[in-house]
């Protein structure tokens, strides 16, 4: 039987990028599930907005927090063990979600830890794509693994809605654990022969060993010159674009529109759909600039553009409420791949492709859910949803100026070899 490569150039190189597709893939069916279900916990009045907002940003300033220990962690010890253990124990907090549902304390403790857990697994994918892709094979990985986001989201929805279909809402995170766990053990068993599997290429190991010996100092400073420290000021806000706006689509739609639980997951699963196109048109407008942050600059823009629309129009039309989203998490996938996945791959020839992107990613997350706390206090007064977008506007805006200001030291940075 052929061995499918999914363009790489080595069979081996095919099957690692499927594992850690799946691997990752699987998280989030287990993180956007808890979105999937809000409007049934705000409904049947068992939480209010505010404690559903503190619920969410548990998850996120966990899983950013957690990022900082996991980039060190698997730039010392095994990323095959770390995903297994952050995939496996994601699983298992949501069963004991199930198991216990009926306590607030007990939700967003877990879900806390649900957070931590899946911490540790984006950072060892990095790092292992660092260790075994060649430099012309990283940008190819890069954009496609970006689309497990979308996709995910896809299926996390999709599980979740045929889930409320036949059963109460405390099921889904009891099919959705059940799912992510045994994607767990389908990780440990396939990737069994990553050890004696070669690194890609002498000057690729010899990138690494130099690597390795970068001392902290060092990297702070290359990460200060570079105009990383700097980019953290977007990434924030690019994590709380993405995923604070994707959260609250379901419930947008059922308070503004009075639609059914059921029928606003359906229309939210519209938009990763439109996504999975983000990470692909970012390809395309990077080769033209060949600047991550130029890139990234150009979406920050267009984010903008749709939500003066969706302030403007969007709550008079679901249909195009609807369309404006779908713009603004396009974007902000697009963004993604650029300064979370792409920027952390220009530190492998430091060795320290994990401990960047985990720092990068613990940024977006953190500030994600410091500000969608501020989210859920704003849908609670009487500015609703249109202080909200006003709120998201003045962020891509202010976004946009800072990764246009990091453009030249990047470009730098990058061009030195």
């Amino acid at each position: 039987m052929k061995r499918v490569k999914f363009g790489y150039k080595s069979a081996f190189g095919g099957r690692l990028f499927m594992l850690l597709w799946i691997a990752y893939f699987s998280t989030y069916i287990c993180r956007l599930n808890f979105s999937a279900v809000m409007p049934e916990l705000l409904g049947d009045g068992s939480f209010t907005q505010g404690e559903t907002a503190a619920v969410s940003s548990a998850f996120f300033i966990c899983y950013g927090v957690g990022q900082l220990f996991s980039g060190i962690a698997c730039d010392k010890f095994s990323s095959r063990l770390l995903i297994f253990i952050g995939v496996l124990l994601s699983g298992l907090s949501n069963i004991l979600i199930f198991l216990l549902s009926g306590s607030y304390t007990a939700l967003i403790i877990l879900w806390a830890l649900n957070g931590l857990a899946q911490a540790f697994v984006w950072a060892p994918i990095l790092k292992l794509a660092g260790d075994y892709y060649s430099e012309g094979e990283k940008l190819k990985f890069g954009v496609d693994i970006s689309t497990t986001v979308p996709l995910g989201t896809l299926a996390s929805y999709g599980v979740s809605l045929i889930t409320l279909l036949f059963a109460e809402w405390k099921f889904v995170f009891l099919v959705c654990g059940i799912i992510v766990i045994i994607v767990a053990f389908y990780w440990i068993t396939g990737s069994a022969g990553l050890k004696n599997a070669p690194k890609a290429g002498c000057a690729a190991a010899e990138e690494e060993q130099a690597g390795n010996s970068v001392s902290a100092k060092r990297l702070i400073k290359i990460i200060f010159i570079s105009g990383t420290a700097l980019l953290m000021i977007p990434i924030a806000i690019q994590g709380t674009l993405k995923d604070s706006v994707t959260q609250w689509i379901p419930t947008f739609l059922k308070s503004e529109y009075n639609m059914g639980t059921s029928l606003s997951l359906l229309l939210t699963m519209l938009l990763p759909v439109i996504n999975v196109t983000g990470a692909y048109l970012a390809k395309l407008l990077n080769k033209r600039l060949k600047n991550e942050l130029a890139t990234s600059a150009v979406f920050f823009g267009a984010a903008a553009a749709f939500l003066i629309i969706l302030m403007a129009a969007g709550t008079k039309s679901a249909i195009l409420a609807l369309i404006c989203m779908a713009g603004i998490t396009n974007s902000m996938f697009a963004i993604n791949v650029m300064l979370i996945t792409m920027v952390p791959l220009h530190y492998s020839r430091f060795g320290r492709t994990g401990t960047v992107g985990g720092l990068l990613n613990a940024v977006a997350y953190i500030g994600c859910g410091l500000l969608n706390i501020g989210a859920g206090a704003i849908l609670e007064t009487s500015g609703g949803w249109t202080a909200l977008f006003i709120m998201w506007l003045a962020l891509a805006a202010a976004a946009a100026v800072v990764t246009i200001i990091c453009v030249k030291p990047w470009k730098k940075f990058t061009a030195e070899r």
